[in-house]
């Protein structure tokens, strides 16, 4: 049987490219010489508790994993959060933590991204009317603050530093290799939360069909990467899948031939981060069943891709039809 100490430098292997010094980077994580990073890795010194968790944490390495003894083990994991609080400044920890999971990936040889959309995901709201809506009806939901959640649409602004931070976001989230798995209501939230807010009077009439009009503007930028096949800011692969069978979770795999990671939602915005080895094989062979019995809209596919998009588009025009004759913007905010 393999000692802790074995495992977890095979694990370390196997994410670090083939033309890296091995020892070099052990070294380097550990800050210490050369040949101390040797006796080590050659076992003739031990790791010591310090040095073994500083290891786990630079490479994202599931300490359950160098742990496991017996078969029943292996229902058992470990999980890291990505928010450890759900704090006013959420949205500014999400963009900072989610830009730097997609730059660790696409260091590595093969980075994909595999989304199982539920909701409209916001990496594809883009920097119109609708990403700013996105962004204010993430702070007036998770926020406690009274005059937040009675802040007029009309009257929001964000900082610059969170509308920096946003755009960083986007860019490195449109360069990632990537497919997505949607349903027919994986925009239904989205609709749901434009009507909301219009009847509680925080959006206008004009203003919600505004959102809208955004978007549409959006799913058609989607459609524009599922006929290339290819993600409009880069060279990286697109491909689309429709599914109504099988439930969407909103769970997303990120993977390159040195890691997985799987994030699995439990609050907005907020994930478990799950790298054990055995789990995310299976959400891996779960995505392969999913698309199994997906219909494949890129490329080629113009017929089932054009019947997707007309359903999306015709329940936008669906509900703005809804909002048009309605008169609560006219209303006082309801609270």
């Amino acid at each position: 049987m393999k000692s802790s100490e074995e495992k977890l430098f095979n694990y370390i292997k196997k994410k670090l490219p083939k033309n890296v010094s091995f020892i070099d980077r052990i070294a380097e994580v550990l800050n210490i010489s050369y040949d101390a990073a040797y006796r080590r890795v050659s076992r003739k010194t031990a790791l010591n508790l310090t040095e073994t968790l500083k290891l786990a944490n630079h490479y994202n390495i599931d300490l359950n994993t160098l742990l496991l003894s017996t078969k029943n083990d292996n229902k058992k994991i470990v999980v890291e959060k990505t928010h450890h609080l759900i704090e006013e400044n959420f949205l500014q920890t999400f963009f900072d933590k989610s830009t730097n999971e997609i730059k660790n990936l696409q260091q590595s040889k093969g980075a994909l991204l595999i989304n199982s959309l539920k909701d409209f995901p916001l990496y594809h709201a883009g920097n119109g009317f609708f990403s700013m809506f996105r962004i204010f009806a993430l702070i007036n939901i998770s926020s406690r603050n009274s005059k937040t959640k009675k802040m007029p649409f009309s009257e929001f602004t964000t900082s610059s530093k969170i509308l920096k931070k946003h755009n960083t976001f986007l860019k490195e989230y449109n360069k990632v290799a990537l497919i997505e798995i949607w349903s027919d209501s994986s925009i239904d939230n989205i609709l749901n939360q434009i009507q909301y807010f219009f009847e509680i009077g925080l959006i206008t009439k004009s203003e919600s069909l505004m959102i809208a009009d955004s978007l549409v503007d959006s799913l058609k930028l989607i459609e524009e990467q599922a006929k290339n096949q290819k993600r409009n800011h880069s060279k990286n692969s697109y491909q689309l899948y429709h599914n109504n069978l099988v439930p969407l979770l909103n769970t997303v795999l990120m993977q390159s031939e040195n890691q997985k990671n799987i994030f699995v939602p439990y609050t907005n915005l907020s994930y478990f981060r799950v790298s054990d080895e055995n789990t995310t094989q299976q959400i891996e062979q779960h995505f392969k069943t999913q698309i199994e019995f997906s219909n494949n809209l890129s490329g080629d596919a113009s017929v089932e891709r054009q019947k997707f998009f007309n359903t999306l588009y015709q329940k936008i025009e669906n509900r703005k039809t809804r909002l048009s004759f309605s008169t609560n913007d006219a209303l006082n905010p309801v609270f």
